[in-house]
């Protein structure tokens, strides 16, 4: 079984007493784990930048994960295609008739989509529904359908409703960037909630609480309460000069606590501490690699999938280049795919990541890896918008360096 060596932990630590002596991010954590146990945790600053008043980050803050939630929602939505209760094959019309209308974006005209997208193609993200139809103001904030308050509608389907209302805008029918088929990045994870929401009778918080969260012993959650709340790392906000301010309203955020959560974003509406998300990885890594999981939430078939390539080469091509734009200083994202959960390395990245890895970040600063080859996960976060910051990534991109050359059997 592969450890951290003891080296390698020093490592860490010293990257951990750098970055907050450098206050080049806000507060941050830092989590890896091997198929059996968690081997290192850490973290550095405070809930609020530069404020110790406001208490240090430790193992039990709170990071909201944005769209780390994705891979959330697509194991809450295999779970119901192993129960037979949806099938990927199926058309998203099936369950939501507003995509029969779907329209592909052709420039400055739209015509009738003709291969109408199905529900699989919800799972790899080529559904054609993207963030990019059209854009939030401002440009470095979220779309609409993200924040509108749903708590006043009274109702879920109400609230589904008005999502759809609003993902549609000033379009005919729910506008879709591409014919389906290629990668588009957007509110896929958020329709297939809507579509579980449809289909149990439950919400996605109180299925996933019952289905993944409390089988695995998390307490990550869509919901906040007082209690949360005080654990929560606040967000910061990153000026054009590349100092830091401290939160004062930036942009509009996801509606938050004491808001009643109606309708939860299955594409980022998430909340967790970083060992309990590690832990997730953890046991989709030991069902992959078939241990034993005391009450496992998928199939060990399902977990391989994850680990599949579910886009051709042209399909995937646009992946590489929303990663190009999240972290241009990479080298190794060409050949990105996407699977039905998460994306996808294809080849070995040199001293690092395995192919057949699975990855994601998320808006506000947080990352993760999952390595089955290797047999081991990172977690790495910090909450700094606008998305796509320097900061996080050079964290994460150091983390991931030191765990990989300090690996010992």
């Amino acid at each position: 079984m592969v450890k951290l060596s003891d080296a390698g932990k020093k490592a860490l630590d010293a990257l951990v007493a750098e970055t907050q002596a450098a206050k080049k991010i806000p507060g941050f954590g830092l989590a890896v784990t091997n198929l059996d146990e968690q081997l290192y945790v850490s973290t550095g600053g405070y809930k609020a930048y530069d404020d110790p008043s406001s208490g240090p980050v430790t193992p039990e803050t709170l990071f909201w994960l944005c769209s780390m939630t994705k891979m959330i929602t697509s194991i809450a939505g295999l779970q119901l295609v192993e129960q037979g209760k949806i099938s990927f094959d199926e058309p998203i019309y099936k369950y939501i008739p507003e995509f029969k209308n779907a329209v592909v974006l052709e420039g400055t005209t739209q015509k009738p989509v003709t291969n109408h997208p199905t529900v699989g193609s919800l799972f790899s993200h080529s559904s054609g529904l993207s963030y990019f139809a059209f854009l939030p103001d401002p440009i470095i904030g979220l779309s609409a359908n993200y924040l509108f308050d749903y708590s006043e509608l009274g109702t879920r389907a109400a609230a589904h409703d008005k999502f759809l209302e609003l993902t549609k805008g000033m379009f005919p029918g729910i506008p879709l960037v591409n014919e389906p088929g290629t990668f588009s990045y957007g509110f896929s994870c958020d329709i297939l909630a809507m579509i579980l929401e449809k289909v149990t009778g439950q919400s996605l918080i109180d299925y996933t609480k019952e289905n993944i969260f409390n089988p695995i012993g998390i307490k990550t959650t869509f919901t906040l309460n007082a209690h949360l709340t005080d654990k929560l790392m606040e967000l910061s906000f990153r000026n054009s000069d590349g100092s830091i301010s401290r939160w004062d309203n930036q942009v509009e955020l996801i509606p938050r606590y004491p808001k009643e959560v109606l309708f939860a974003i299955g594409g980022m509406g998430a909340y967790s501490t970083l060992p309990d998300y590690v832990t997730l990885l953890r046991h989709l890594l030991r069902i992959e690699a078939g241990k034993q999981v005391a009450v496992p939430v998928l199939k060990r078939e399902t977990v391989k999938g994850m680990f599949k390539p579910q886009l051709s080469a042209q399909g995937a091509a646009p992946v590489d280049a929303l990663l190009k734009m999240i972290d241009a200083t990479n080298p190794n994202w060409d050949g990105t795919n996407f699977s039905t959960a998460v994306a996808l390395t294809t080849k070995d990245w040199h001293g690092l990541r395995k192919a057949g890895s699975g990855f994601w970040s998320g808006w506000a600063g947080t990352n993760f890896v999952m390595d089955p080859t290797t047999g081991i996960a990172l977690v790495s976060g910090t909450q700094i918008v606008p998305t796509m910051d320097a900061g996080a990534n050079e964290l994460w991109n150091k983390m991931e360096a030191i765990v990989y050359a300090n690996l010992e059997d």
